[in-house]
């Protein structure tokens, strides 16, 4: 089955069935051993602390993803 097959079928369910499936995504992707270098731990570091202070100003995540048809 394509990507977009499975797209349109995951289209058809309720809301409900949707979070259900996002929640075992999540916890599937979640089993990764994926580990953050240093070096961008240390720059989530920096950009935690410039928004604790004011420096900067986050953006709602879906007004990102929209950009690029993510949500």
């Amino acid at each position: 089955m394509s990507i977009q097959a499975i797209k349109e079928e995951v289209s058809k369910l309720s809301r409900t069935e949707q979070a259900e499936l996002m929640h075992y995504m999540i916890k599937l992707l979640a089993k990764d051993d994926f580990q953050l270098s240093e070096a961008w731990k240390d720059e989530l570091g920096r950009r935690e602390q410039a928004l604790d202070k004011g420096e900067t100003i986050g953006k709602p995540a879906k007004d990102i993803l929209s950009k690029y048809k993510v949500c």
